[in-house]
């Protein structure tokens, strides 16, 4: 009990210095005594001390929901600085292997995932540091959940282009990805609507409460999620052994194969402790705090997203992949001048019978990987 009064009292001092220096919303069902002119003038300070003064937590929570608001506004701030601080490291790379190179679908997906969750993350920062009504507060948290939602459905469908794209073009894998896909889409929006919650009175901005019913519903969402991420990755982890099989028998080393296959490990590594991460707060965390990861989680996505392709275009301008190794009779002498190669096909032609591979795919070919 003591250390948790000695925490407290650090928490109201930083409250009172706050209070001195910016008003926050008044909390109108304990109105403040009259001054001493007899008006009803109210002072932020005088509303809030009495529970300011009140730090054990016993009988009355507000302490508590005043840190769970400011801790998930500092995790909201440190995800969406994250993001922008990766897109000015990367922006440079984009001009380059994205902006100077020619439009492809390629680049259209690229835009989508980046600049979506660029755009969506400042108007949800903006408003959300305004004060609306309690209607206008579901819906603005409504639309949160919607944009996060979105722009993990951009990123799952480019992880499906490239699982699709990695096995060749397979219609059998592409059936249960986008069977498996619907299914679990299907869940989110289960997950999404009717939900019960409550606007907090507290503080400014738009926060949201979530009881333990509704956390676990929305929790489904991002399960479903994961499991999607985990189907990719247990298809990229199969391609993997059949392609180090092939190798140690054929001696064929597919650069562009080795590169998705590397990058795909480290993007479920990174994005899976992210999801989890954020699944937890859910069960775990506090009214206010649940789900209070679930922007870091949808910015970590899209950001791995963004600097895998990068990667491959950088990869595929500076010639790494252009050559294959081989101690077998394989003919392999063409260039990759593309710059779009992180769909591309060729490690289905490396398999042919006789081992011999074939040239890689033309643009165009390359280009109706994508929809």
């Amino acid at each position: 009990m003591l250390g948790t009064r000695k925490r407290w009292s650090g928490l109201v001092i930083q409250i009172r210095a706050n209070l001195n220096a910016y008003s926050p919303v008044v909390n109108h069902h304990c109105p403040p005594p009259p001054s001493p002119e007899g008006n009803q003038a109210i002072c932020p300070l005088q509303v809030l001390a009495p529970w300011l003064d009140y730090m054990d937590g016993s009988g009355n929570d507000i302490p508590f929901t005043i840190l769970q608001i400011l801790r998930h506004n500092y995790l909201h701030f440190f995800a969406i600085t994250c993001l922008y601080y990766d897109h000015f490291l990367t922006f440079e790379g984009e001009v380059e292997f994205i902006w100077k190179r020619r439009k492809s679908h390629s680049s259209l997906w690229f835009f989508l995932n980046r600049y979506l969750a660029f755009f969506g993350n400042l108007v949800v920062t903006i408003l959300g540091l305004t004060s609306p009504s309690d209607t206008s507060c579901r819906h603005y948290s409504l639309f949160r959940q919607i944009l996060l939602i979105v722009q993990q459905v951009i990123v799952c469908t480019l992880l499906t282009l490239r699982t699709y794209a990695l096995y060749g073009r397979s219609s059998r894998v592409l059936r249960f990805l986008l069977g498996s896909g619907f299914v679990l889409a299907g869940v989110c929006l289960w997950a999404m609507f009717g939900q019960k919650s409550a606007p907090s009175q507290i503080g400014s901005g738009c926060h949201i409460g979530l009881s333990k019913v509704t956390a676990i519903r929305l929790a489904s969402a991002w399960e479903a999620l994961f499991v999607y991420d985990c189907f990719i990755f247990g298809l990229t982890v199969a391609k993997a052994w059949s392609t180090r099989r092939d190798h140690d028998i054929t001696g064929i080393n597919v650069p562009l194969v080795t590169l998705v296959l590397r990058d795909g490990a480290l993007y479920f590594a990174v994005i899976g402790f992210g999801n989890f991460m954020n699944m937890v707060s859910f069960y775990f965390g506090g009214p206010f705090l649940r789900g209070g990861l679930s922007t870091f989680a949808s910015n970590l996505s899209v950001t791995m997203m963004s600097r895998l392709m990068l990667n491959l275009h950088e990869s595929a301008e500076e010639g790494n992949l252009s050559t294959v190794q081989t101690n077998t009779n394989v003919d392999y002498a063409s260039n990759y001048e593309t710059g779009v190669v992180e769909l591309d096909t060729v490690c289905s032609s490396a398999m042919m019978a006789g081992f011999r591979v074939q040239s890689p795919p033309s643009l165009e070919e390359v280009e109706r990987s994508f929809p």
